[in-house]
Parts: structure tokens; C-alpha cells; sequence
């Protein structure tokens, strides 16, 4: 009786389990059915802006967010677009879609309603945690006030005093590429480098120099451990994890314990400790001369110390000041936007070069114009078939291939290029909603045929000097190109960069292919395009070309 009664027992706690376990089975199901449903089918259904036509998905998971993801620059949006149109949607992760478009009316609303599209929150978030609360990682009434203090820091007529150091860096950076080819009694002497190592290494002390008079001395080969964790910060997040990729849509995803999160703490770490340090020299050497500062008091030409010296101005409203936290986290953000995209374009420069003697030939000819060895600004400026040259580089080879924007309240945007619909009706508007992501296709409006004439697709600075070209106005804060940007987001330090690209393009060594003749593709990595060379892609981002050494220049 005993042993019946306890088989019965365990006959009911096994029921009850296994009918607990049904039911929490069906509960999982369940959920992840409705999951599916409304990530899929209802999200679609109800899309506001679900009449656009697109490409089909390639993944259920993915959609087609790999497709141009991991694929060659251009490779992905120019193949749909001359297909739907100047206007489109593509699927995305887990069911969400996002907007495509080169019309310039819908960019130029994009990029002057910032109060309705914010930069992607993953972005924001990655840039918060790696430099702290700067001018790139934050909106609405923070950045109109942080914009405000650090463009002034780069205005044109300081950007003059950052000439010396740039030219310093520059003829360094030529030392270091007659090391590399060797020097010898022969007129030309060559060697296969990897410029863009040594061109980026030049660019990071120039932005150190120039943005907070701090050396890394990277190019003497010093492994500085703030430059040294920067990279490694920026190489993770270039390197595709499912904690990358979905960060996406789920920002908090960064905060997941990782190598990445590691990183990316310890590089903050490093540059707030080194950005005390500068902050507070900097207010001392103020405070050391007793001196009631205002906005022209002399300080260092650095932006660091231009804007630490018009935070401290009396004559600074309070609501217009920084905080430290705030000055701190303007350094990460020098060195991230400072750095990465002068690099990428002065390699693309290198290989431009390389391809096409004859452009070299014409933009030697004009450097060697000027009998000074270190022109000021408004010499450079008055080359004209350099500014040529620089101009196409960056209509060409857009450091930022796209700008990402994230929709945060309604709205219906007019379209000046209409689309045909999915119902086969013409669309003069779209409404996007809130949460929405939209996409605007820096390369393909850069080499737009409507825009810069049959030949969009070939580099050819000279179309600069041509009547009639650009053939249409797109938003740009310069050269008519969306490579800067546009509205309250363009990118403030533009005029900087374009005085450091033609400082960079030194005149002694002339740009030869390699013998082995790479194929170098355009890879998007992170947030900007760079080389890789095909079926090299595990040796990481490089640009070899042929130096060749020339005497008398």
C-alpha cells in the first residue's frame, strides 16, 4: 500500500512538472510567435512608408542589411536604386526597414530638421562610451551649445594657426618615406609601402598637435598607449560580431561584457586621464597671468586651448559654457572624426595618383608653382589644379560613405524626385515615422550622372574647371558634395581637413602601381570606407603602392 501510494505521488509531481513544462513550452512558443508576427507581417503592414518599392530581403535575420553591409562600397545601393529610384526601402534586422535616398530635397530636410532626425543611436552610444559626452555623440539643445563653443576653435582665421604643425607632420611624414624607399646616388629609388599606415600615424599627430598640442609621436614609431587603444577601440567595432551588429538596434548590446566593452573603457579611461591633465595646464597658464580673459586673450593655437580659453571668457554666458566633462569629451571626439577620414582620403590619393600619371604629372607641376617651401593657407588656396584635385578626391572617395539618420518624431518629407510606388502610383511625399532609419547615399550622390555630368563614374579633377558642372545643387557645406554634410550636423572641422590633405600631398615622391598589381576594394568598416586588398582582407586595412623618390623637387 505504502509503495503504491508513493508511485501515485510521484505519478502527480511528475504530471505537474510535465504539465508546468507544456505549458511554459506553449507560453515560449507563443511569445516568440507574436514576436515574429509583430516584427515581421505587422510591422510591414502598418509601415507608413511601406508603398516604396526595394529589393527583397536575403536573410530572414538580416534582411538585406549584409548585402551592403559587408559588400564593396557601391556594390549594393547604386544596383537598387537605378532599379526603385532615388527613393526606396530595404529590410533590415529582425524586420525593421530603412529609407535609401539621393533626392536632394529629402537629404537637405534630413540634414536641417535635426530636432526630428538624430544621428543613429548606436553611433551615439558607441562615441559616448569611447570619449564621453562631446559634440558627436550628442543632441538638440547639448549640441547646439557644444557646437557653438568648439566651431570657434575652428574657424577659419584659427585654422591659420594650425598651419605650422601640420607642415611640420607633413615633411616628417616625407623623412619617414625616404627611409622607407633608402637613398642612394640613383635618381629614383623605389619601394612597395603600405602608405596608409604611415599616412594615418601622420594624421594622429597632427589632430594631437593642432587639436590639443599633445605629440603621440606616432610617427617616430612610438607606441602611445592612448593612440594605441584608440585603434584597437575603433578595429573592434570594425570587426563583425553579433554584439556589432545588432548593437544596431539595441545600443545597451555595447554594455554586454566583451573585449570590445573592455577596450572601449579602458581607451575612456586614458583619454580623460591625459585630457585632465591638458584641461587643467591650460586653465592654469590663464589663471597664472592674472588675466580677466576674453575672447581674443592669447592662448595656444590648439582648438583644446581655443576653447578652454573662450569657456573661461567673462564675457561667456553661463548657459553658453562647457562643463569639464564636456571639454573632455570634445579630445575623444578630435581624435575619432580628426583622424580617420583624413587618412582614408589621403590613401585614396595615393592610389589615384598611382593609376593616372598624367593627373600627377599636372598636380607636381603645380605644387612645384610655389618657390616656398611651406605656402601659407591662401597660397594653397590659390592652387588651382590642386584644389582641383582635392575637390575630386572627395567627390570620388568620400571618407563617409553614407550618413545614417534616426527619425524621432512623424513627419512627412516631400520628395523632388518622385518614385513610383509598389501600387505603380507615382510618390511626391513620404511619411516616415518615429524610430524609423534612413540612409542618405553619399557615394551615389557624389557620382551622381545628374549631377556631375556622363563621366560621374571616372575621376577626373578637371571637370571642376568645366561651365556648367555641377549640373544640379545638392545640400553641402562645401564644393556642392555631401561628403562634410550639411545643416547643424556638417562636420566643423572640414575646413582643417582640406588644409591637411593638401599639406599632406607633398611633391618629392612620385605614386607608381604595384608591380603585383593588388585589386584594392572599397570596404565599409565602422563609419567610414577603407582599402583592402582582395582576397587579403584578414591583413587588415592598407593601400600599397610604389614610392619613387625624386631629386629636385
Amino acid at each position: 500500500m505504502m509503495a503504491t501510494a508513493a508511485l501515485s505521488s510521484v505519478h502527480k509531481a511528475v504530471v505537474v512538472v510535465t504539465s508546468a513544462l507544456l505549458n511554459a513550452g506553449v507560453l515560449v512558443v507563443a511569445l516568440v510567435a507574436v514576436t515574429i508576427f509583430y516584427a515581421y507581417p505587422y510591422r510591414a503592414w502598418t509601415l507608413p512608408f511601406r508603398n516604396l518599392q526595394g529589393p527583397p530581403p536575403t536573410s530572414f535575420v538580416y534582411g538585406s542589411f549584409l548585402t551592403h553591409g559587408l559588400s564593396p562600397m557601391g556594390m549594393a545601393f547604386k544596383p537598387w536604386l537605378a532599379k526603385y529610384g532615388a527613393t526606396l526601402r530595404y529590410r533590415s534586422l529582425l524586420g525593421t526597414w530603412t529609407i535609401v535616398t539621393v533626392d536632394p530635397v529629402v537629404v537637405g530636410y534630413i540634414f536641417n530638421n535635426t530636432r526630428q532626425f538624430h544621428r543613429q543611436p548606436m553611433f551615439n552610444a558607441f562615441v559616448e562610451r569611447l570619449c564621453g559626452k562631446g559634440v558627436l555623440c550628442v543632441e538638440d539643445a547639448d549640441h547646439r551649445r557644444q557646437r557653438r563653443a568648439v566651431s570657434s576653435a575652428f574657424s577659419a582665421f584659427n585654422i591659420r594657426g594650425m598651419a605650422p604643425v601640420l607642415w611640420e607632420k607633413s615633411y616628417e611624414l616625407a623623412s619617414v618615406f625616404g627611409n622607407l624607399v633608402g637613398k642612394g646616388e640613383d635618381k629614383n629609388t623605389t619601394g612597395t609601402i603600405d602608405v596608409h599606415k604611415y599616412i594615418q600615424r601622420a594624421t594622429l599627430d597632427m589632430i594631437g598637435l593642432a587639436g590639443f598640442n599633445y605629440d603621440f609621436e606616432s610617427l617616430s614609431g612610438n607606441n602611445n598607449p592612448m593612440s594605441t587603444a584608440l585603434f584597437s577601440s575603433v578595429r573592434l567595432l570594425q570587426t563583425p560580431s553579433w554584439i556589432r551588429i545588432f548593437s544596431v538596434l539595441f545600443p545597451s548590446l555595447l554594455d554586454v561584457p566583451s573585449k570590445f566593452k573592455t577596450m572601449v573603457t579602458y581607451t575612456r579611461r586614458l583619454l580623460h586621464a591625459a585630457g585632465r591633465q591638458l584641461v587643467a595646464g591650460r586653465k592654469k597658464e590663464l589663471e597664472a597671468e592674472n588675466i580677466q580673459v576674453r575672447k581674443r586673450t592669447q592662448l595656444g593655437m590648439d582648438a583644446v586651448s581655443l576653447l578652454v580659453k573662450a569657456n573661461m571668457a567673462s564675457d561667456l554666458r553661463d548657459d553658453h559654457r562647457l562643463s569639464d566633462d564636456e571639454v573632455l569629451g570634445q579630445i575623444g571626439a578630435l581624435l575619432l572624426a580628426g583622424n580617420e577620414t583624413s587618412a582614408t582620403a589621403l590613401a585614396w590619393a595615393s592610389w589615384h595618383l598611382a593609376h593616372r600619371p598624367d593627373i600627377q604629372d599636372k598636380l607636381r607641376a603645380d605644387l612645384n608653382s610655389v618657390d616656398n617651401d611651406r605656402p601659407d593657407v591662401e597660397r594653397l588656396q590659390g592652387l588651382g589644379y590642386l584644389d582641383q584635385f582635392v575637390h575630386e578626391l572627395l567627390r570620388f572617395d568620400s571618407p563617409v560613405h553614407r550618413v545614417q539618420r534616426h527619425c524621432v518624431e512623424d513627419t512627412v518629407v516631400p520628395l523632388s524626385i518622385p518614385v513610383k510606388g509598389r501600387d505603380g502610383k507615382m510618390m511626391d511625399s513620404i511619411r516616415i515615422s518615429k524610430g524609423s532609419e534612413i540612409s542618405v547615399a553619399v557615394n551615389e550622390i557624389n557620382r551622381s550622372t545628374a549631377i556631375w555630368g556622363p563621366d560621374a563614374e571616372e575621376f577626373n579633377p578637371e571637370r571642376f574647371s568645366k561651365a556648367g558642372i555641377p549640373l544640379a545643387n545638392v545640400p553641402s557645406v562645401w564644393g556642392n558634395l555631401t561628403s562634410f554634410g550639411a545643416g547643424p550636423h556638417n562636420c566643423l572641422g572640414y575646413r582643417f581637413a582640406l588644409m591637411e590633405i593638401k599639406i599632406v600631398l607633398v611633391r618629392n615622391f612620385k605614386f607608381e602601381l604595384d608591380p603585383a598589381d593588388p585589386v584594392v576594394e572599397r570596404r565599409v568598416r565602422s563609419f567610414t570606407t577603407r582599402p583592402v586588398v582582395a582576397g587579403r582582407e584578414s591583413e587588415g586595412i592598407q593601400m600599397p603602392v610604389v614610392l619613387r623618390a625624386i631629386k629636385g623637387d
